[in-house]
């Protein structure tokens, strides 16, 4: 099994790093615009916990997360000193900072980040394609403008890769996670959030548009939501509206696969595993999980 280590990245020079880790749970989903570290290990020395800057994870000599450290505490047990702490990654400021409203002409995504970017340390695929324009309504966030673009220029989301990068183009890579290690495999249906039918605002005010889902109708599903004028779409109403639909559908029913140890995907990574419903599918949700019995991993895949 590849080393793990988690590093803290101190205030003004210097590096801590600690590998006597007790539990870590490690969190990358496509649709959530950062990863969450959980973990707790063991002090070897003493740290001043304000002068923490950030917080990573390492896999052998793969960063798999770097991002403050939001909640971090000590406590001594037995002789031992534990530090428990939460770190979410960086890219999560781009959910926390709203950008000007208003239209942008002519953008990309390398146009949208160098006007708006919260961090020189978020990174962001290059050679986007530009769209004519988006609107980007009052106490959108970032990430949500960063999405409207996304949707207009590529017909789906935008999703973080690696520790930092906002990207849109799907993965090109396929990982081969085998059948030696597998400790479970299942399907899983949700229906929790699916909607049947929305509707929006023309500018008449009436409620001219719809888009409807047939994926309700089997389950005897009824769900039906009324939605403003949103001028992001406009012009673009389908679109709108069906990506919405989508979004809801997100999860409604995915394959999911653990097995020991980690391969190296990542999200949007295709998976190689013969014989199991997973194989040939696109990673959307990651968990890593390390403790007394080793690292495992679990993936969503769709």
């Amino acid at each position: 099994m590849a080393k793990i280590y988690i590093r803290f990245e101190i205030i003004g020079s210097g590096n801590l790093d600690y590998r006597n880790i007790v539990s870590a749970r490690l969190v990358k989903d496509r649709y959530t615009p950062y990863s969450e570290l959980k973990a707790s290990v063991v002090l070897n020395n003493s740290i001043n916990l304000n002068n923490i800057r950030r917080v990573a994870l390492y896999i052998g000599s793969r960063r798999m997360h770097y991002g403050p450290a939001d909640y971090i505490r000590t406590r001594v047990r037995g002789g031992k000193t534990v530090l428990e702490l939460i770190s979410r990654g960086i890219t999560l400021m781009l959910g926390q900072n709203e950008p000007e409203p208003g239209v942008w002409s002519k953008v990309s995504l390398t146009d949208i980040m160098k006007s708006y970017s919260p961090s020189s340390e978020i990174t962001y695929e290059s050679g986007t394609d530009t769209v004519n324009y988006v609107n980007i309504k009052e106490k959108s966030t970032l990430w949500e403008a960063i999405g409207v673009y996304a949707v207009k220029a590529y017909g789906r989301r935008a999703y973080i890769r690696g520790d930092r990068q906002v990207n849109m183009s799907l993965s090109i890579l396929s990982v081969n996670i085998g059948t030696q290690r597998i400790i479970e495999y299942g399907k899983q249906l949700d229906t929790r959030s699916m909607l049947s039918k929305i509707y929006m605002k023309n500018v008449d005010g009436e409620y001219g548009y719809s888009y409807s889902s047939g994926k309700t109708i089997p389950h005897g599903i009824t769900r039906e939501k009324y939605y403003g004028l949103d001028k992001q779409w406009l012009n673009n109403v389908v679109v709108g509206l069906k990506d919405r639909i989508e979004f809801a559908e997100r999860e409604y029913l995915v394959e999911h696969i653990t097995y020991e140890g980690y391969c190296g995907e990542d999200i949007t990574d295709k998976i190689i595993c013969n014989g199991y419903g997973v194989n040939g599918k696109r990673v959307s949700r990651m968990e890593i999980t390390v403790n007394s019995k080793g690292m495992q991993t679990k993936l969503l895949c769709e």
